[in-house]
């Protein structure tokens, strides 16, 4: 099989002329020099085969749209000169009118997003733009029939004025929450915080009184589950954060209690020392 070879002449004008140009103005300019017959494809693949490289790897937008073949010549102008305020389907259609392109709202939202071209359109209503059934009843803006299929479909699942849901939980009801700790409900309407309580809280409330704003209770044994009174203490929250800081949280109730006295100590000798200071 005979294989064909370009004289020298074709490899020297390629080799100094590919980092300059395109394989289409390449193959262009070295038929008309040297009478060639190279498309852009035969170009690139003769480069590739003799090690020629091309030094122009990113194109411009202005050469993209000289060369490319996908869109008709005179789209991306159009779609970018007349886009603002005009939605996909809208464009769609004013540009397949145009060109006789067979573009969908899908389409065009994908090529104007690849391309740069902004329209303005948020999708949702903007600040004092009311919505178009405001103020109307059901049947005023879809008819009377269609309102009454809707409402008949609907009153099986409608909550009738006061109807409780049915796995509504009662007052007493003790629940754990994401972060592990026990939630006691302790009033049926309200907000979230008037509806439930934290257990561990309300224990020490009910036996010892008000919790005071610069303490927490906290767990002995580092089980927010017990919640039972003999397992619960009162400590500062700097306390709290230096015993979680320096890992002195124990299983052991007693080795908890000995943490947080020597914590206490501590503090104890801080004040000491800065009271000292100020004398």
């Amino acid at each position: 099989m005979a294989v064909y070879r370009y004289p020298q002449e074709v490899h020297d004008f390629v080799k100094e002329w590919s980092p300059k140009l395109r394989d289409q103005d390449l193959a262009k300019a070295c038929n008309e020099k040297l009478g060639t017959n190279f498309t852009a494809q035969s170009m690139k693949a003769f480069r590739g085969n003799h090690g020629y490289r091309n030094g122009r790897k990113q194109w411009t937008k202005e050469e993209y749209w000289k060369y490319q073949t996908r869109y008709p010549e005179g789209m991306y102008e159009f779609v970018r000169d007349n886009s603002w305020g005009v939605s996909s389907k809208e464009m769609a259609e004013m540009v397949n009118a145009k060109f006789g392109t067979t573009f969908t709202a899908t389409m065009m939202k994908q090529f104007r997003q690849r391309h740069g071209i902004k329209s303005g359109c948020t999708g949702w209503y903007q600040k004092g733009h009311p919505p178009g059934n405001k103020g109307k009843k059901l049947e005023e803006y879809v008819g009377e029939e269609r309102a009454a299929e809707i409402k008949q479909r609907i009153s099986a699942t409608q909550f009738k004025k006061g109807d409780r849901p049915v796995n509504e939980m009662q007052v007493g009801a003790i629940v754990v929450n994401s972060d592990g700790y026990k939630l006691r409900k302790k009033q049926m309407t309200g907000t979230l915080w008037e509806r439930w309580e934290f257990l561990h809280r309300a224990v020490w409330v009910e036996h010892y009184g008000p919790i005071p704003e610069d303490k927490m209770v906290s767990f002995r044994d580092s089980n927010p589950l017990n919640c039972d009174i003999e397992n619960l203490m009162l400590i500062s929250r700097s306390e709290n954060a230096k015993i979680n800081r320096r890992g002195l949280r124990f299983e052991d109730p007693d080795l908890t209690d000995a943490a947080v006295q020597m914590v206490r100590l501590e503090n104890a000798i801080i004040e000491k020392k800065r009271r000292k200071r100020k004398k």
